[in-house]
């Protein structure tokens, strides 16, 4: 079985990340949506998640430089996001053709592939 492209998982972050930071909201924030660690605004910030995600993939992040196994950890991440988003009629994802519910299954086989 040939190895699977690592480029398959990078092109998954082009819908996710505008996702992740289309839903953030940044008005409030001292650090303009970057992670301060030391900071107990960010530590006990309800976007902790999300702004710790964009800090790790956003476009400034070379995902390249990232393992196989980093970016299918990251792409998971992305995928609990995004799911928990969804409304209550995805219940039937299979058939419903919304952009999030399309992407949740190319995530799902292209993992599958890795």
């Amino acid at each position: 079985m040939p190895e699977p492209d690592k480029r398959e998982l990078i092109a998954l972050f082009e819908y996710a990340r505008p996702r992740v930071i289309q839903s953030m909201e940044l008005r409030h924030c001292p650090h303009s949506g970057f992670y301060n660690a030391v900071d107990e605004q960010c530590i006990f910030c309800h976007q902790g998640m999300e702004c710790i995600w964009m800090n790790r993939n956003d476009s400034l992040v070379s995902l390249e430089a990232k393992s196989v196994e980093e970016l299918k950890q990251q792409l998971l991440v992305a995928v609990d996001f995004v799911d928990a988003t969804l409304t209550p009629h995805h219940l039937s994802r299979r058939k419903c053709e919304c952009d999030n519910c399309t992407w949740l299954r190319k995530v799902e086989e292209t993992l599958a592939k890795f």
